[in-house]
């Protein structure tokens, strides 16, 4: 029995030093879209992030401009010699991301989410790839407590009809394929075009006026926004959003959908639906 302890202490310190390796530090981190730099600050990571695209927050450290989602300045990166490349599978150039793999660089892939449950599964595997599971799972935690609670605040049976302004030339909008849609699920609302099975799509304002939204959210994409939209949808007097009054600017920040900002822009949602509950 003495001599079996000693073997599995000498085994265990015999293997610690391996799995000890296997935790790998990135001391380089390059994001390539505002959603992973938001979610790398959240975990506590900003200090080691040393390069972002131009639509990235810029935080409190300065960091390297290394392009925008599409054209991305592959010189610059490979001289910050990163430890690691994070981009997302829909929003960089996919040619871009394979050349920086053929160069030797690692690079990781977050996958699209399309609801809240795939969004904290997401979240959570880049903090696994990052050694941050711990502060993950304290967020993702804090995040459903603030759904949930906000969401029993609310018991509407008559749910209000959405339509979501994502693009105005041509009208673009989101459908069934969409996390889009838990902002409707989570706010007690509907998508008039959740039966759509795509994420993104085009559609004519004659079928939205047809389909008479009782809210529409035109997302800011522009500074002019506010103007054009009360020069369009003002036009289309009969419908419920325009006759009542409910046509609201929302922020392009809904799209950074980590757990947290996903649960807050519910939070802003549901009060610029409601009022105050």
């Amino acid at each position: 029995m003495k001599y079996e302890k000693i073997f599995f202490i000498f085994l265990f310190l015999l293997l610690s030093p391996k799995i000890i390796c296997n935790a790998k530090e990135y001391k380089c981190i390059i994001s390539l879209s505002p959603l992973i730099t938001k979610s790398l600050y959240e975990l506590g990571l900003e200090q080691f992030t040393k390069g972002i695209t131009i639509y990235c927050s810029k935080g409190t450290i300065k960091k390297e401009f290394v392009g925008t989602l599409l054209e991305i300045d592959i010189e610059k990166i490979m001289l910050l010699k990163p430890d690691i490349v994070i981009s997302t599978k829909d929003g960089n150039n996919k040619i871009t991301i394979e050349k920086l793999k053929r160069l030797g660089l690692e690079v990781y892939i977050m996958e699209i989410a399309k609801n809240f449950n795939e969004i904290c599964i997401n979240y959570n595997n880049l903090a696994k790839k990052l050694n941050k599971e711990k502060e993950a799972k304290k967020i993702v935690n804090t995040a459903r407590n603030l759904l949930w609670r906000n969401y029993n605040k609310r018991n509407c049976s008559n749910n209000l009809k959405v339509f979501w302004e994502i693009g105005k030339k041509p009208l673009c909008t989101t459908g069934k394929q969409s996390f889009i849609n838990d902002y409707n699920y989570f706010t007690n609302t509907i998508n008039i075009y959740e039966n759509i099975n795509k994420r993104y799509f085009f559609v004519d304002i004659e079928n939205v006026i047809e389909r008479n939204p009782d809210i529409i959210f035109v997302v800011n994409v522009d500074n002019d926004i506010q103007h054009l939209k009360n020069k369009k949808w003002h036009e289309y007097k009969k419908t419920k959003a325009v006759k009542n009054n409910k046509i609201f600017t929302i922020d392009t920040n809904i799209f950074i959908y980590t757990p947290l900002t996903f649960a807050k822009n519910v939070i802003t949602l549901t009060k610029t639906i409601y009022g105050e509950i």
